[in-house]
């Protein structure tokens, strides 16, 4: 007999009322030495419990998460560093790698490890005088540092300030809102995860981080396709139009002028057709912006992304009835959601989302109902979305 049948075995004895019959059944399969191995082992004391993890930890993830984009497949940051799930760049003890892929389980257990053994004890050990604060002001500082970096904190005024006693909310509504910068660039995504951050350290305890009802509408400048002055591109150029108003947003001085959408065009006809996701995603790579083209999104994924301050461009069946729609694709780019509607940037101009026609030419700011619009998105059912999807 095997040591895991003789232990399969002795579960069945275990059971018996008098237990003895158990020892005398063992004491029937073992040799002298295996005897003394069971009983030295039977002697040693069980393993500890693993102990909770510190309450600190779920607050944390949980702004973490509603700030910072989750890819499961690896990619390269803009600093060129192999990075996957919510910004880890090593895992199973070697460094991210082109071709990696993780589960969302995986992703999860990536970040909760990070926040517990790296971010949160590197707070702690930099502002020693958090451990007495209530949790959430502890979450909002290790939501901060791992967005800047536990070096950045560490060399930061906020530190400074902190350190010698000045009161803790006025520090961080003050430090923390200098933090919104890409080079020269004000993020207005940035600025919106600051604003959660000052608010759940601010709030500690009194305030659940939830989302209203409408989020948006952004401030996203407006490109019509229309007036392209590359020949041949104004009626089949809604995508890169949609991308440029991404690109002008969260990289407010790459692009300038009433047609700064064609010069956002020139650059996508570098890697490939103006229609072509892949020569989009390698276009907004070169202005920074790193981004994804998925087939599977829906509302929630619209409302994560407005409330990071991020547009997103989305392409949709536009001809036909709401009720069947059909013909080619359009883009236009999402910039605010309501519980019924998404609020919209459309290149073409104002679309009668019933019925399928346009009505003008004037596209910003419109009000494009979950009704009408959901089923030329979603052709295929819940979440079968097209959008690019970009982080900050």
């Amino acid at each position: 007999m095997t040591i895991i049948q003789l232990a399969d075995a002795a579960k069945h004895y275990k059971q018996l009322s008098h237990q003895l019959a158990a020892w005398n059944w063992l004491q029937d399969q073992l040799n002298d030495d295996q005897l003394a191995e069971f009983a030295e082992l039977y002697r040693a004391d069980p393993p500890p419990k693993a102990l909770p993890p510190p309450s600190w930890v779920a607050p944390a993830m949980k702004i973490i998460k509603a700030w910072e984009g989750c890819e499961l497949d690896a990619y390269q940051c803009a600093a060129g560093v192999w990075t996957i799930g919510y910004g880890t760049t090593r895992y199973l003890d070697s460094p991210v790698r082109k071709g990696d892929k993780i589960s969302q389980a995986m992703a999860d257990e990536l970040l909760s490890n990070d926040v517990e053994t790296l971010f949160g004890p590197g707070v702690l050990q930099l502002l020693p005088m958090a451990r007495g604060w209530h949790v959430d002001r502890i979450a909002a500082l290790i939501s901060f540092a791992y967005n800047v970096g536990l070096a950045a904190l560490e060399d930061s005024t906020l530190r400074k300030r902190l350190i010698k006693g000045e009161e803790p909310c006025t520090v961080v509504r003050q430090d923390f809102a200098k933090w919104v910068h890409a080079g020269e660039a004000v993020l207005a995504g940035l600025e919106r995860r600051r604003q959660a951050e000052i608010d759940l350290f601010c709030n500690a305890g009194r305030m659940p981080m939830q989302q209203s009802g409408a989020l948006g509408p952004l401030k996203v400048p407006y490109y019509s396709q229309r007036d392209s002055q590359v020949a041949g591109q104004a009626n089949r150029m809604c995508f890169s139009s949609s991308c440029a108003m991404l690109v002008a947003t969260l990289r407010p001085n790459a692009l300038s002028g009433a047609n700064a959408d064609d010069a956002y065009l020139n650059v996508v006809q570098r890697f490939g057709d103006t229609t072509d996701p892949q020569a989009q995603i390698k276009a907004l790579a070169t202005y920074g912006i790193n981004a994804r083209f998925r087939k599977d999104c829906g509302w929630a994924d619209l409302s994560h992304q407005i409330a990071r301050g991020v547009p997103v461009p989305c392409g949709f069946l536009h001809h036909g009835t709401s009720a069947s729609p059909s013909g080619g694709g359009h883009w236009l780019v999402v910039i605010g959601t309501t519980p019924t509607a998404v609020i919209v940037n459309d290149p073409w101009g104002e679309m009668l989302v019933a019925e399928g026609t346009y009505a003008g030419n004037r596209g910003g700011g419109l009000a494009y109902s979950h009704k009408n619009w959901g089923p030329r998105w979603m052709v295929e059912g819940a979440n079968t979305g097209w959008a690019i999807i970009a982080n900050p």
